[in-house]
């Protein structure tokens, strides 16, 4: 339905800036790493998540969109913050403001990271919060939502 959604509004609007309303989650391992996800469409690390569905609460679009994402089943812990001031351009010339809900998720099973893969998601791979602080190819708002959440500061207004 996502896809369609989008495609519909594009088939509307064409690249024109829309607001688009996305939720992800950040998902630690037992040594205090965040499982991040490089991402095929920009070939950049990125934290999982994606865009709701019509009808769908943004806490079941963290789950389906991280599951979707990942492969891994969560729940969420706690809402952790909204970004509402984001833009962002797709490869494909697409324009949006986005709304972003982040969640802090557990995993309900045991997880395997190392052969997952599709055309969404690349590579899946825990880092170290100095690890990511040295990742350039992590964008500037993936960047400052993971430092809110590692200092436990989140900012309201963005």
């Amino acid at each position: 339905m996502t896809k369609d959604y989008i495609s519909y509004i594009r088939s509307k609007v064409g690249h024109d800036k829309v607001i688009l309303t996305f939720a992800g989650g950040i998902l630690e391992n037992e040594d205090g790493q965040i499982l991040l996800q490089l991402r095929g469409d920009k070939h950049t690390w990125a934290i999982p998540g994606g865009a709701q569905e019509l009808g769908e609460s943004t806490l079941d679009t963290c789950i389906r969109e991280f599951y979707e994402e990942t492969g891994i089943q969560v729940e969420v812990l706690r809402f952790l913050n909204i970004y509402s001031n984001f833009e962002e351009i797709y490869p494909n010339g697409d324009q949006v403001q986005t709304l972003v809900c982040l969640y802090h998720v557990k995993a309900k099973h045991p997880i395997n990271i190392e052969s997952f893969s599709n055309t969404e998601t690349l590579k899946l791979k825990f880092f170290s919060p100095s690890e990511i602080a040295e990742l350039v190819t992590l964008s500037d708002k993936h960047q400052l939502m993971l430092k809110e959440y590692l200092t436990d500061d989140f900012k309201l207004g963005w």
